[in-house]
């Protein structure tokens, strides 16, 4: 029952193309102001409005846990924004959110010492082409040269007679900048720079020429991840170090905050039941790694 419910998320995120800017997620039915609770009871009297905003990449693990938690609180009402990793810190220095989603560790410039750091997941990075696309094992060195313009036609890779046109994602992107980190490209070549990561998925599954980088909880049937020097993108493969195109998936929030929805959120995704929907939605759970 909870993998068909976890299915039915990923498929309604993906179809909407991870347009989350202005996406409440779920309504709950309770007050709305920002963290007031008369206590967490079995029947809980958890109450407020819980906002997160940063990672599109984040949208599915989000949602999934979200859904549960209101089921769970059913006075509060989860609320899921933004359009990249580079909006969270902003967003929650400004009170615009409660918790900031982001797709990659914080940077020096983001002043991380500002905010209480926890890891909720690992995801991995799939290298993305078309189904149909006879190429579907590059080696670390020709997706960089893919990225960079140095190799521009499939059939430099043993593919067919066409021209590759590479997808990245837009410069707040977390996504972008751990594929960047990782294959240390300092250049890019893009033929489009796209807002979420169901856009590109959408575009790959629609153009045979097509690569790009998505969150490997993305794919569907219509795209396939590229193994990456002979190695599968699997969830067994990123826990074991293999697959090694991977990036943290953390929240944050204010230091010194005082919130009983953020304590309560941080609970349940460190519960069984929430390690459990990680789990689900293809991602590594990390409750063991936060301090």
């Amino acid at each position: 029952m909870r993998k068909t419910k976890i299915k039915r998320i990923v498929t309604a995120v993906l179809a909407s193309a991870l347009m989350v800017s202005t996406a409440a997620l779920f309504a709950g039915c309770g007050s709305t102001d920002t963290g007031t609770s008369g206590g967490s009871t079995a029947e809980s009297s958890l109450s407020g409005k819980l906002t997160l905003n940063g990672s599109t990449s984040m949208a599915t693990v989000c949602q999934a846990l979200g859904e549960v938690f209101h089921e769970q609180n059913p006075g509060v009402t989860v609320e899921k924004s933004g359009t990249g990793s580079g909006d969270a810190p902003n967003s929650v220095r400004s009170g615009i959110a409660l918790i900031g989603d982001m797709s990659r560790d914080l940077k020096e410039s983001e002043n991380p010492d500002e905010f209480e750091i926890k890891q909720i997941a690992i995801d991995g990075i799939a290298i993305a082409v078309h189904k149909d696309n006879p190429v579907q094992d590059l080696t670390t060195e020709q997706i960089q040269k893919i990225f960079t313009g140095e190799i521009t036609n499939w059939s430099e890779l043993g593919g067919q007679d066409k021209a590759i046109t590479t997808l990245g994602r837009e410069a707040a992107s977390g996504t972008r900048d751990g594929f960047e980190s990782i294959f240390s490209i300092e250049s890019p070549v893009y033929a489009a720079e796209l807002s979420s990561t169901g856009e590109i998925v959408t575009k790959i599954s629609s153009d045979i020429s097509a690569i790009g980088y998505v969150s490997l909880e993305s794919l569907n049937d219509s795209v396939v991840a590229c193994k990456v020097d002979g190695v599968e993108a699997t969830e067994e493969n990123i826990e074991n170090g293999t697959y090694t195109v991977q990036r943290p998936f953390i929240q944050i929030y204010k230091k010194g905050t005082d919130s009983a929805l953020i304590n309560a959120w941080f609970e349940f995704i460190e519960s069984s039941e929430g390690q459990q929907i990680i789990k689900d939605v293809g991602l590594i759970g990390t409750a063991n790694k936060n301090g």
